[in-house]
């Protein structure tokens, strides 16, 4: 856990601002035509998915592929609380994982998953299945470091329709990131009904690091949705959400008896208190979006949809004593503790068309993605001005853009000796992305006057001139995609990609997949990939500096995040940054033996060629020399992100569910594991340039190594029931998280891998919701999440920073405790 937070200088509230994007789009589509009528959409019954195949009307179960699909009511009930979508996707998935980073930067703000224990920037996120642009900052202190994920977060949950997770390699068929799968989000859409909910809840817990019963985490979570009608057949649907949260604090009081932690009399007076704070940031967000269609002639169709996210975050910094250097007395005299805030704007919008033209079935559109970052804190101070310091601090301005072009084409060709025709599809496209960062206050980053202390705002320093960037580059590609029942029994699909890259290089990758019907309800299936990850411009040019553990865990010291083709980082090693290549095997099984029951296994096997980490933070008595010498004395270490490291991850999903009727109502079963682990394949530690400065340093040591191969749940197992009668429902899910190791400090911890660590996680984790329905369309209930109040083990002393943090943010089960909930939903 480290220090570097954002905040911005900017106070303006989030309601207050207006939407560029969805406005404008509303208006337009308003005018073609008066409304005619508000009705409402339905789901599919049939389990028909858009993902994994270009052929319409496969459902889930055909599919050569594994892919589970989620509906809009199961992603509601589980958003509940967190009012996070990745934490949705974490309880209904036993593939998914969220972890909840706290005191870690950008990370307590932009929430990441990761599918089938990768990174979260190797799975594709699509929305109605265009692509889905990433966030603008890099992770440098939660739990997958050097990271540039998409923020789920920005897309409204309340407008979703269902959610498809296809689990198997495919960048040959959707480009670059799809190394772990896809998550494709489908939009509500039509012009049909719409629907409001309303929830509102808090933690309340059995704090016993504490001894007390904490309340805190109320959220409250409003959101509504509507359909329109014109009288020229097109639609629109439009909505909007709101969400307002506290934080949480699960800090502890300090242990007096911590030898190594020296504090001065008006330090010790602060003992009995609580001063640090780690848990969830509070959060104000409101997101909203728009989906429209319009017929057009010769049976053509104009869509269009986008969401704009806007997002205020307020978390927080370790506390720092009177007696320290990083205070100043006169502005602080009890000491401080920085409020770290984030500022996010998103925006997603793109524009299209359906067509046909001869045999073929095009679909043309145009797609802008765009992520602000604004970063800062408060309540801080720049020790090395004084008592002249400010005491709010804008850090820097982070903002990744795309812009694409795309062209499908798909049709079916007759062709002899096939049991049905071949379905063919080809494509191609142009992508622009783009990456600035703008430097912060002069203040956040100036070394006064005042000397012998770390200069810069603490929980920053901002970003100077000299380190903003302003880079881009682009992508043109080429596909085709082919399936075809070569058999009775037997599917066959081909995908191969063809990518170009500005900076990158080219690539080509290519996929084949399988199934085959040994009965109508029992399937075989599998398929072999390769996929290609080009680094993310945010890898390329993020360069920030932030507060840090130093090697033992005893102190803090500035660490410098450099770009890896920085002269800096060079002379201590990098290199530029390759992409990253995968093999993907996967094998499975489908069976349907009722319509009311499936069982589905599947295992994998991924290779990861190239694998980008962070680096270790190189530091030392002689690299402080060397830096020194250079004039970086307001550094002590530095890192970059690497190539160092090739991986193979090896698991197992199985999956079952059991329809029956029960009680006048109907019951529907379900269970869900997943069992994954990450070995090294290599690790390339070797530098002729870091021996140089210091012979004893490796560019990936044990904890960085650590978080790749044991930093994520072992395995994962659900079982959920959901009872629904006319007027009275029921759902329960039990999770339990296996073993995950975190880095210890603790010289009593284990050795895993030759690296001091404390096995965490092990524990079960039950849900449990009540509904009453008192008519059609009208879903009243009382819920809650974590229901038995567990919490995670307890952190060894020596990696608890003297007691003031008691649990590890890495450990799955969560440190909030039990939250519970009353929500209100209304579809009409």
């Amino acid at each position: 856990m480290t220090l570097a937070h954002p905040q911005s200088r900017r106070r303006r509230a989030i309601l207050g601002a207006r939407p560029p994007v969805l406005a404008p789009l509303a208006l337009a589509l308003a005018a073609l035509s008066p409304p005619l009528q508000a009705q409402s959409a339905a789901d599919d019954p049939e389990q028909i998915t858009i993902v994994g195949s270009r052929v319409k009307g496969r459902t889930v179960f055909d599919s050569p592929v594994p892919i589970d699909r989620y509906t809009a009511r199961e992603v509601e009930q589980a958003i509940v609380g967190s009012g996070e979508l990745g934490a949705a996707l974490q309880a209904l998935s036993p593939s998914i994982n969220q972890p909840r980073a706290s005191v870690s930067g950008a990370v307590d703000s932009v929430r990441v998953v990761q599918l089938r224990g990768l990174a979260p920037d190797q799975v594709l996120v699509l929305v109605n299945g265009k692509r889905r642009h990433t966030n603008a900052v890099v992770d440098l202190e939660g739990i997958f470091q050097g990271t540039v994920p998409v923020d789920l977060n920005t897309i409204p949950a309340s407008a979703i329709e269902r959610i498809e997770i296809l689990r198997d390699g495919a960048g040959a068929q959707y480009g670059s990131d799809a190394i772990a799968g896809v998550i494709n989000i489908v939009l509500k859409g039509g012009g049909q009904g719409g629907g409001a909910s309303l929830s509102y809840g808090a933690n309340h817990t059995d704090f016993k690091p504490l001894g007390r019963t904490l309340t805190d985490g109320q959220t409250l979570q409003l959101a509504g949705d509507q359909g329109f009608t014109f009288a020229n057949g097109g639609t629109l649907r439009v909505g909007a959400e709101l969400q307002r949260k506290a934080g949480t604090n699960r800090a502890g009081l300090r242990d007096p008896d911590a030898a190594w932690w020296a504090l001065e009399p008006q330090d010790l007076a602060l003992d009995g208190s609580v001063r640090f704070k780690t848990g969830d940031p509070e959060v104000r967000a409101v997101n909203s979006f728009a989906n429209a269609t319009l017929p057009l002639a010769g049976g053509a169709e104009a869509y269009a949809f986008a969401t704009l996210a806007r997002r205020r975050s307020e978390g927080a910094a370790f506390f720092r004593y009177p007696s320290e250097d990083s205070n100043v007395p006169a502005i602080y005299p009890e000491g401080y503790r920085p409020e770290t805030t984030g500022r996010l704007t998103d925006i997603g919008a793109v524009a299209g068309a359906r067509l046909n033209a001869g045999d073929w079935a095009l679909d043309t559109s145009l797609r802008l993605g765009r992520n602000d970052f604004d970063y800062g804190v408060d309540h801080s101070l720049n020790a090395s001005l004084g008592a002249a310091s400010p005491t709010r601090f804008h850090l820097a301005d982070f903002r990744s853009e795309q812009w694409s072009a795309n062209l499908d084409a798909t049709r079916t060709l007759a062709l002899p000796g096939l049991a049905k025709p071949l379905n063919l599809a080809v494509g191609a496209e142009w992508l622009r992305e783009g990456y600035r960062t703008q430097p912060g206050d002069a203040a956040s980053y100036a070394a006064g006057p005042v000397t012998g202390v770390t200069p810069g705002a603490q929980a920053g320093p901002g970003l100077s001139p000299q380190d903003a960037v302003d880079i881009s580059r682009h992508v043109a590609s080429v596909y085709v995609d082919a399936e075809a029942d070569i058999a009775r029994d037997w599917l066959l699909a081909a995908a191969l990609r063809y990518a170009d890259y500005s900076d990158a290089g080219s690539s080509t990758t290519g996929k084949l997949a399988a199934r085959y019907a040994l009965t109508p309800q029992w399937l075989l299936r599998g398929s072999v990939s390769t996929s290609f990850r080009a680094p993310a411009l945010a890898q390329q040019g993020f360069r920030f500096s932030s507060l840090n553990f130093n090697s033992d865990g005893s102190g803090l010291q500035n660490r410098a995040l450099l770009p890896a083709s920085d002269a800096l980082a060079q002379a201590f090693g990098a290199q530029d940054l390759k992409p990253e290549k995968s093999h993907h095997l996967s094998v499975g099984t489908a069976w349907r033996p009722t319509k009311e029951t499936t069982l589905s296994v599947d295992a994998y096997r991924i290779r990861v060629a190239d694998r980008i980490t962070l680096s270790s933070n190189l530091e030392s008595a002689a690299v402080s020399a060397y830096l020194a010498s250079i004039g970086r004395s307001d550094i002590q270490s530095v890192a970059f992100l690497t190539n160092a490291l090739d991986t193979t991850t090896r698991g197992v999903d199985v999956a079952a569910s059991h329809e029956l009727a029960l009680a006048e109502g109907t019951l529907t079963l379900n269970a869900a594991l997943n069992y994954n682990r990450t070995r090294l394949d290599a690790v390339r530690n070797s530098s002729a340039a870091l021996a140089a400065i210091d012979p004893t340093l490796t560019l990936v040591g044990g904890e960085a190594q650590l978080r790749v191969t044991h930093g994520s749940p072992r395995s994962k197992l659900i079982l959920g029931a959901d009872w629904q009668g006319q007027r009275w429902g029921v759902t329960t899910r039990a999770t339990r998280y296996g073993s995950v190791w975190a880095y210890s400090y603790d010289d009593r911890a284990d050795t895993v891998d030759g690296t001091l660590a404390q096995k965490l996680g092990g524990t079960w984790v039950v849900d449990l919701e009540l509904q009453f329905k008192p008519e059609r369309g009208l879903t009243l209930a009382l819920g809650a999440n974590n229901l038995f109040d567990r919490y995670p083990s307890r952190t060894l002393a020596g990696s608890s920073y003297a007691g003031v943090l008691p649990y590890n943010f890495l450990d799955p089960t969560g440190t909030n405790g039990a939250y519970y909930y009353t929500r209100a939903n209304w579809r009409w």
